[in-house]
C-alpha cells in the first residue's frame, strides 16, 4: 500500500517508500456505533440505530537512521495543526481518498530504523473515490466539425434534452450530489425530481441568460448558490420549503429536470462521487 498526503498549500508526502516507509496503518476499516436501549426487566437490548462516528487513523512511519532528522523536522513543517488535507491510499490498482486534520506526530524509539507515528482524525469518516462522475440532462453541443462546410441552415450549437438521466451508485452508502443549473435565456423556478422516491428540490427564483445555480446535497455541505454577473450568492432561503436535498442511493437514481418556464433555456448537469465506508 502506498500513502500520499496533501496539504493545503498543494504539496504532497508519499509514504510507502524511501525515505518514508509505511510501516503499519490502523483505521481505515469500517467501524459504527451501535446504539440500544433497555427496558426494566427486559432480556437483551432495544436497537435505536447506529453511526460512523469520526475516523482516527494512525499511521507508523519508518525512516533510516541517516535521514530521520531530516525528514522528522519536514513532517513537523508539513502537517501543521489548524489546517485541513487530503489523504490518498493506493492499494494495486484501487484508489481511496479521505480529508483529515493532523491530532499528533510522535517521533519514537531507537536503531537503524527509527519510527514516527503520525495520527489524523477525519471528520467526516467516509472514503471517497478519486475521480468524479458527471451526468448532463441537458447540455449544449457544438455542431462545428472541420474541414469546415457551410450549407444552410448553419448552426453553431445545438441544445440536446435527455430530461431524464441516471446516476448510478454501486457503493451502499448515499452519495451528495452537486447539481448545476445553467440559463442561456429567462428560467423561472428550475428544479429537480426523483423519480423514484417522489421528491422536488426547486428553487424559487427567476434566472437570466448566464446565470448559474449550484447546489451541493452532501453531509455538512447543504448549499445553494447564485453565480450572476460575476458575483457569488447564497440563496438557500429560495429553496422551496421544505428544502429536499436529493441524494444518490444504492442501485439506480433517476432524476427529472422541470422549470415553470423557459425549459427550452436551460441546461442541467449532476457531479458525484462515490463514497466507501472503508478503504
Amino acid at each position: 500500500m502506498k500513502l500520499i498526503c496533501e496539504n493545503v498549500r498543494g504539496e504532497q508526502v508519499t509514504i510507502g517508500r524511501s525515505p518514508l516507509y509505511l510501516e503499519s496503518i490502523e483505521g481505515i476499516g469500517a467501524d459504527y456505533e451501535v446504539l440500544t436501549s433497555q427496558n426494566s426487566g427486559q432480556d437483551g437490548e432495544n436497537y435505536n440505530g447506529s453511526t460512523a462516528k469520526k475516523r482516527p487513523i494512525v499511521i507508523v512511519i519508518g525512516v533510516k537512521r541517516a535521514d530521520y532528522y531530516t525528514q522528522r523536522n519536514r513532517l513537523y513543517s508539513f502537517f501543521q495543526p489548524r489546517s485541513a488535507g487530503v489523504l490518498y491510499l493506493y492499494d494495486n490498482d484501487d484508489g481511496k481518498k479521505i480529508n483529515y486534520y493532523v491530532e499528533q506526530i510522535a517521533p519514537a524509539g531507537d536503531g537503524p530504523v527509527r519510527h514516527i507515528t503520525l495520527s489524523l482524525i477525519c471528520s467526516d469518516p467516509k472514503f471517497y473515490a478519486l475521480e468524479d462522475q458527471l451526468t448532463q440532462l441537458a447540455v449544449w453541443q457544438g455542431k462545428i466539425t472541420f474541414p469546415l462546410r457551410i450549407h444552410p441552415p448553419f448552426t453553431v450549437t445545438e441544445k440536446v434534452n435527455t430530461l431524464i438521466g441516471n446516476v448510478h451508485n454501486d457503493s451502499a452508502v448515499p452519495m451528495g450530489l452537486t447539481v448545476k443549473f445553467t440559463a442561456s435565456g429567462e428560467v423561472v423556478n428550475p428544479s429537480l425530481y426523483d423519480v423514484n422516491r417522489y421528491e422536488l428540490m426547486q428553487i424559487n427564483t427567476t434566472m437570466h441568460a448566464g446565470d448559474k445555480i449550484v447546489i451541493t446535497t452532501g453531509d455538512g455541505n447543504k448549499r445553494v448558490k447564485l453565480i450572476s454577473g460575476g458575483a457569488t450568492t447564497n440563496i438557500n432561503n429560495l429553496m422551496l420549503y421544505p428544502p429536499k436535498w436529493l441524494q444518490a442511493y444504492q442501485g439506480d437514481n433517476l432524476f427529472r429536470y422541470d422549470a415553470e418556464s423557459g425549459i427550452d433555456s436551460l441546461s442541467v448537469s449532476i457531479l458525484h462521487t462515490k463514497a466507501y465506508w472503508g478503504a
